[in-house]
């Protein structure tokens, strides 16, 4: 399985289990950073990451089917 499958994979998981969150993911482990529906809280724990040398993915559940854009910064 590729890095973007296992990404993808993990990142519906994810939105499963916290469907009306704003979820941050480690790019790298898969580990859910932060969770919730105050974004100013789920920023300063993206930005926390950041600082701690992790690469942080923000996503949330679409309400209606989307498609999918992975960027970098």
């Amino acid at each position: 399985m590729t890095y973007y499958q296992q990404l993808v994979t993990n990142a519906e998981a994810a939105m499963s289990r916290h469907p009306r969150s704003t979820i941050v993911m480690d790019a790298q482990s898969f580990e859910i950073i932060s969770s919730g529906c105050d974004a100013g809280q789920v920023a300063r724990d993206a930005e926390t990451a950041v600082n701690q040398g992790r690469t942080p993915v923000v996503m949330q559940k679409p309400r209606h089917p989307e498609n999918w854009v992975l960027a970098q910064r």
